[in-house]
């Protein structure tokens, strides 16, 4: 019996795609944004098991949309990435620069399940707001975090 074995995406593919993730959020671009998703992508930032994440590329960049909207800018350093076959962890430092000049350090973790041709099937973003780092200003009220 012949098995047929489906392309996988390599890490460069995968890499390419992360790459055009952050510049799409980085410089608020929509357009870039939708070429990192799978037609079924799912996206949970934060997860919860109290509300089902977007489905849909449509669904996620307006996701996108309601998260830049409360921002100046958004700039991710990255600190880490591991690669596990199509799933990655990466652990980045976020600063948000808001329109009073507020600037905050987010720690956050992105866990994604990529495709065989390299695109986002699912997202999940982590983070805790207790550790939200404020470098400058007062933090957003929205920054207090999910009620426990």
């Amino acid at each position: 019996m012949m098995r047929l074995r489906c392309a996988m995406a390599d890490r460069a593919t995968i890499d390419a795609t992360l790459s055009r993730y952050y510049h799409a959020w980085t410089g608020n671009d929509p357009e870039l944004y939708r070429t990192v998703w799978s037609e079924r992508a799912t996206f949970a930032d934060p997860p919860s098991d109290d509300t089902p994440p977007p489905l849909g590329i449509e669904n996620i960049v307006a996701a996108m949309a309601q998260v830049q909207a409360r921002a100046a800018s958004i700039t991710y350093h990255e600190q880490y990435r591991w690669h596990c076959g199509h799933s990655v962890a990466v652990h980045s430092l976020v600063h948000m620069a808001f329109a009073d000049e507020a600037l905050a350090e987010v720690p956050l973790v992105h866990v994604f399940r990529m495709n065989d041709q390299g695109l986002i099937d699912k997202l999940e973003a982590f983070l805790d707001f207790a550790v939200v780092r404020m470098l400058q200003g007062e933090r957003p009220a929205w920054m207090a975090g999910p009620p426990e």
